[in-house]
């Protein structure tokens, strides 16, 4: 897979088992920084939402909690940094299947461009399509149709990036000016995520009335600022760690 990478412009592509550990690493540090976010700041975003629900029920206690919420609070954070490597390793591997074919001089340019592609499709059109809710707000029966909507907005997401990658290598081909490459692409894109956003159908749930906006939107930009924490930092850092290889190689 190393030597299909290798080009005089990208110049020497790392092996895949090195770039895999600089990647995997790259995740624990992603995982500790969105782990660390969740616990300063969605979990006072997600405060109030609880205590919302708890008045709801009148304060009844139903019952000593098999979990303290400080458990769960743990047990989050350590759930955060393994899905951050398992998913570091996801783009590992994608990131050695298209290192040639992504713009940029070094590895810390073209992991920069993968990530961002990734927190586009997998954080921000979600976001922008169904944006995530507190606990207050949801209808338990709507889960699977929330679920069904989520997974038609990131399969619409994947394609946008192949269909915009499968443009620009086109027009690269022709010879066409960087310039319009990237306004072609940006078109596409945009074209393709209002498409997205008015075709699939809407999220379900509606916010009840004794909810306040201030609640939903915290919450929303919280868990949205959460993502972004985690991609930046797998970027920049995977970035770094390979770029480094790279060179050594």
């Amino acid at each position: 897979m190393a030597a299909a990478l290798d080009s005089p412009r990208q110049g020497t592509a790392p092996r895949f088992a090195p770039l895999l550990g600089r990647f995997a690493l790259a995740g624990v540090a992603a995982g500790a920084a969105s782990g660390a976010w969740a616990l300063l700041v969605t979990e006072r975003a997600i405060a109030p939402a609880l205590a919302l629900e708890e008045s709801r029920a009148g304060g009844h206690e139903h019952g000593e909690e098999l979990v303290g919420r400080g458990t769960q609070l743990v047990g989050g954070f350590l759930g955060t940094v393994v899905a951050a490597v398992v998913f570091s390793v996801v783009v590992a591997a994608v990131y050695a299947g298209v290192r040639h074919r992504l713009p940029g001089r070094t590895d810390v340019g073209r992991v920069a461009v993968l990530t961002a592609v990734g927190f586009g499709v997998f954080a921000l059109l979600p976001a922008l399509k169904m944006p995530a809710n507190p606990p207050a707000v949801g209808d338990p029966d709507t889960v699977g149709t929330r679920t069904a909507i989520y997974v038609a907005v990131l399969g619409a997401g994947v394609v946008t990036a192949l269909l915009v990658s499968a443009l620009v290598g086109t027009l690269r081909a022709r010879g066409l000016h960087p310039s319009a490459v990237a306004t072609a692409a940006v078109l596409l894109a945009v074209a393709l995520v209002a498409a997205t956003v008015l075709l699939v159908p809407d999220n379900p749930d509606t916010i009840a009335a004794d909810v306040p906006a201030a609640v939903v939107w915290d919450f929303r930009l919280a868990s949205l600022g959460q993502l972004a924490v985690m991609w930046t930092t797998l970027g920049l850092t995977a970035g770094y760690l390979v770029d480094r290889l790279a060179r050594r190689s």
